[in-house]
């Protein structure tokens, strides 16, 4: 009877100390036609970009068709390294960049250029917290839609983008429309975390703007189920490869307390 008693206990103090497997649910990408639009303020010399980098590309992959990049190498730790093949710096970035300002260092992005609690600035210098961020943007109701077709003949290098609106929202006040340029998959140094990085991936690189780097007037007073088109045009630079560039379309608010965007959207150019 006492070895019986002895196994019991045995059994129960096994069982108390065994562990219950944590059950972590599968991750859902949100059901909704919102695009999220982050503007990564980075640059060649900022040691600790290439963390941001890798946030974006984690963030495209897991919110994919949701989301949409455009790094800003403007003046701050932009300028190119000795051993550097490429500047990315242009006068459009220079000025997107001063235009949303302030930021404590870089990396840091803008979210939708929304004000999230908690955070003293719009660009958020918290790489860890961006994902989160994204998510709470995706969660919130559709505002517009934007459709982009385009065109572009090889020979000229000329393209076309036509920009299709609609609003699913009521909203009186004055509304913007951002269009930037961005090329990807471009290999060159890269400072990090005190050394260079060879051959170092640069992705969505803001190459021009084919609006002023604050926005373009996009309408006055938005009416639901209105739709607003527009076009734009552009040759692309021999120097550039038309098929790692992307068009990214915004459009935002432009109150003094809010230039939140309400929806953004991208093609490939090729």
């Amino acid at each position: 009877m006492k070895k019986l008693s002895l196994f019991i206990i045995a059994a129960l103090c096994f069982a108390a100390c065994s562990e219950t497997p944590i059950m972590i649910p599968e991750f859902v990408a949100p059901k909704t036609t919102r695009v999220v639009l982050i503007e990564d303020l980075t640059g060649v010399k900022c040691p600790n970009c290439p963390k941001g980098a890798a946030a974006i590309e984690e963030i495209l992959e897991k919110f994919a068709g949701n989301v949409v990049a455009v790094g800003v190498h403007g003046t701050f730790l932009a300028s190119p390294l000795p051993e550097s093949k490429y500047d990315f710096r242009n006068p459009k970035a220079k000025a997107l960049e001063e235009f949303l300002k302030p930021f404590l260092g870089k990396p840091a992005a803008h979210i939708n250029r929304r004000e999230f609690e908690g955070q003293d600035f719009g660009a958020i210098d918290a790489v860890e917290l961006w994902q989160g961020f994204v998510a709470e943007e995706l969660s919130k109701p559709e505002e517009m839609e934007i459709l982009l077709t385009k065109t572009f003949d090889e020979a000229t290098r000329k393209l076309t983008i036509d920009v299709k609106a609609t609003s699913f929202i009521e909203e009186a006040g004055l509304f913007k429309t951002s269009v930037y340029i961005t090329e990807s998959k471009i290999e060159d140094v890269q400072e990090s975390q005190g050394v260079i990085l060879e051959d170092y991936e640069h992705n969505h690189v803001l190459r021009d703007m084919l609006t002023e780097a604050t926005g373009d007037e996009f309408t006055n007073n938005l009416t639901k189920n209105k739709i607003v088109t527009k076009q734009y045009t552009y040759t692309v630079p021999q120097d550039y490869k038309p098929e790692n560039m992307e068009v990214v379309v915004m459009v935002s608010r432009t109150n003094s307390d809010d230039k939140s965007v309400l929806q953004a959207q991208a093609i490939a150019v090729k």
